[in-house]
């Protein structure tokens, strides 16, 4: 009975990745649940747009975090393609916390898992500010791993 309700409670989970310790470890939670829930999991990578300066150099430094983001989602496909787990990836550019939210909203999820530390291209100077705003807004539950 209790695998039955499992199943109805998180048949759709996103999960927010950004290359962080506690993002990849967000991300091993979430195949774990997707797996015993029978959930399809969808994974966001989302590339801040908090870069000031030469806009040559904020360009580069942008194509290098979208480079980033799209191997860290191949690498998340092949770890959920290994499980047998339906997955589906997007990335996207701009206020990480604001397209987490966006996507939330329009898309129905039963759960959102995120790391408990983000990582910034500066230093974390926030820690965890994006966790914060979207646990606050979030109208589904939000899972935090550290």
């Amino acid at each position: 009975m209790q695998g039955m309700h499992n199943r109805i409670l998180f048949s759709k989970i996103l999960v927010a990745i950004d290359g962080s310790t506690s993002a990849k470890r967000a991300f091993e939670q979430s195949i774990y649940l997707a797996s015993t829930c029978d959930s399809k999991l969808e994974v966001v990578h989302v590339v801040p747009c908090e870069f000031g300066g030469d806009s040559v150099n904020t360009f580069e430094l942008v194509e290098e975090l979208k480079n980033k983001g799209k191997k860290i989602l191949e690498q998340c496909k092949k770890i959920a393609a290994k499980k047998n787990i339906s997955i589906k990836t997007f990335s996207d550019l701009g206020d990480p916390a604001k397209i987490i939210l966006e996507l939330a909203k329009s898309n129905d999820y039963d759960l959102i898992v995120m790391g408990s530390r983000g990582r910034s291209a500066f230093k974390e100077l926030l820690l965890g500010s994006v966790t914060q705003k979207v646990a606050h807004h979030a109208k589904c539950p939000i899972m935090v791993v550290r």
